[in-house]
């Protein structure tokens, strides 16, 4: 499986500070002390390194979020899959844990499609219930756009059974992931 990516440089605050902060009726925690060292990194393009700082960082979600959009922007989707994976779903199931963020969630259908299963991309996603936020919306049409790119039979195989065509190629239109965090 083969992932390209051409992106644009932006980030996007998501969804999980403010509401953390909202429902919990208190200030925004400072930032972890190795997810502003792995900032300066990111801030110069430096994904592995600032993977570097953040894999030793613990098992807070914030760092882990963090470290595994390195991993995306970084083209290690798979390393990226398999963290959200150990966080957002809960241990021994394929169920979402309750109150992981919609962000995270987005971030590990992502990964999934960037790893070329667009199916679970498609499962997660739909379980953000979150269609209209503006990572989904880029997200559901590099999905669509992937499927347009199939070969007919390749393409209703996947319409008709939910066959994913191995070796084909993801495009995405954005930069893979969302920092909870501005």
């Amino acid at each position: 499986m083969s992932a390209q990516t051409q992106t644009k440089k932006t980030i996007q605050p998501s969804d999980c500070s403010a509401t953390t902060a909202r429902h919990d009726n208190r200030a925004a925690t400072p930032l972890n002390p190795a997810i502003q060292r792995a900032w300066k990194l990111i801030k110069q393009d430096n994904y592995l390194g600032a993977a570097n700082v953040l894999i030793t960082a613990g098992r807070d979600p914030q760092v882990r979020n963090t470290l595994g959009v390195c991993f995306m922007r970084a083209g290690r989707a798979e390393s990226a899959a398999e963290l959200y994976r150990g966080f957002v779903l809960m241990q021994g199931s394929l169920r979402e844990r309750p109150n992981i963020c919609n962000a995270y969630k987005r971030n590990f259908a992502t990964a999934l499609f960037m790893n070329g299963l667009p199916s679970g991309a498609l499962s997660v996603l739909r379980d953000t219930r979150e269609p209209s936020h503006p990572r989904a919306i880029q997200l559901y049409a590099a999905i669509k756009d992937w499927e347009k790119s199939l070969p007919w039979f390749q393409r209703l195989d996947w319409i008709l059974n939910g066959v994913e065509p191995a070796n084909s190629s993801i495009s995405l239109q954005f930069e893979p992931g969302e920092f909870d965090f501005d």
